[in-house]
């Protein structure tokens, strides 16, 4: 019971550091000319951040794939890194395909609201 207890503060506080540093890699990305790149940047990040694997074979308990991967490589070696890259791969190209509709929605939301701005 005190490990799983121990668990839920690691993650709370990988959690909250992950909100600070999101906030900040939100403001740092906020360019007004590349929004496609900016929406394709931030996604990538929430989604290297939050996904969360399995921390070992038999076990139920998650942990980020980003770190379960990097200690599979340093323990395991490097052919049990695609247990946890597979499901971060997918969470990356899914973070994009949802932000490449994202920005194609508000593209087409400026252009239909303002339409002589967007005709260049």
């Amino acid at each position: 019971m005190a490990a799983e207890s121990n668990f839920l503060l690691i993650w709370i506080i990988y959690l909250a550091a992950s909100a600070i540093f999101y906030w900040i890699f939100w403001v740092a990305t906020r360019f007004d000319k590349a929004k496609w790149t900016s929406y394709s940047l931030r996604a990538v990040a929430a989604a290297v951040i939050l996904t969360p694997w399995y921390a070992n074979v038999q076990g139920t308990t998650m942990a980020p794939a980003l770190m379960i991967m990097t200690l599979d490589l340093i323990t395991m070696g490097s052919d049990a890194v695609a247990r946890a890259a597979i499901p971060l791969i997918l969470a990356i190209i899914g973070a994009e395909l949802g932000a490449s509709i994202f920005y194609l929605i508000q593209k087409r939301r400026a252009r239909t609201k303002n339409p002589s701005e967007n005709t260049q």
